[in-house]
């Protein structure tokens, strides 16, 4: 048996593989004369991508159903959510440069997919500890955590 998703329960994190990617480039000579190098300047030397790291929350506005003064949550109601580039896109040094050609972060919303077989509101499902959720980046996690006084079966 399942808790209940109520408005501010925690999605757990999720992690969307190679979403933030970056260009990096060198510092070299780029003009040769007859004796050495006469210019320096920024060369592409390839690209690199690292993940984002998705967090949130469930948000329901409003709902027939409270428990603990919190509206309960049902499938389809919405997940707000941020992300960041994790592990963070590296540190330029010396003779090395990365530069982002995507953003870094973001927010967005997400949705509830799943819930319970047995418990209905609203005509939807009511959502569960455990329950599917589809985020911002199209992801697949899970809801954390929620109100353990009612229990439904999933």
């Amino acid at each position: 048996m399942a808790g209940v998703a109520t408005d501010g329960s925690k999605i757990v994190d999720s992690i969307k593989s190679g979403h933030v990617t970056y260009r990096i480039e060198t510092y070299q000579c780029v003009s040769w004369g007859p004796f050495g190098c006469t210019g320096y300047g920024w060369v592409s030397s390839g690209s690199g991508s690292t993940n984002a790291k998705i967090t949130g929350q469930v948000t329901v506005p409003s709902s027939k159903m409270k428990l603990s003064g919190k509206n309960v949550a049902k499938v389809g109601d919405h997940t707000n959510e941020s992300w960041v580039a994790d592990p963070p896109i590296p540190s330029s040094s010396g003779n090395t440069r990365y530069i982002a050609t995507s953003p870094t972060s973001g927010s967005g919303q997400g949705a509830i997919s799943s819930g319970s077989a047995k418990g209905r509101l609203e005509g939807q499902a009511i959502a569960l500890i455990g329950s599917q959720v589809t985020t911002c980046l199209g992801t697949t996690t899970t809801i954390a955590d929620g109100n353990t006084k009612m229990n439904f079966g999933s």
